[in-house]
């Protein structure tokens, strides 16, 4: 989140892309997943992604602020606990 690159729209438009396809190719996965009962029926497949790239994102973050990959690592074994199956009840 550099200042400059947030700051000037032209910067920022291949961010914003890159983030946007990737948020659509995410929601497309949880889609399938739903859809063939891999993952549960009730996620939302826009907002499933959109906090699987801030997990990965924040985890970055946190991993490089404290110079150690376990925050990285914590937030990724967390978003997974949270997508995996649950059982049929």
């Amino acid at each position: 989140m550099d200042p400059e690159v947030i700051a000037d729209p032209e910067l920022r438009a291949p961010v914003e892309e890159v983030i946007g396809r990737l948020r659509a190719r995410l929601a497309a996965i949880v889609r399938e997943g739903r859809d063939s009962g891999e993952l549960d029926g009730s996620l939302d497949p826009e907002e499933t992604a959109a906090t699987v790239v801030a997990t990965v994102q924040g985890g970055y973050v946190l991993a490089r602020a404290t110079g150690s990959p376990a925050s990285f690592d914590s937030a990724v074994r967390g978003l997974l606990a949270l997508l995996a199956p649950r059982p049929a009840r």
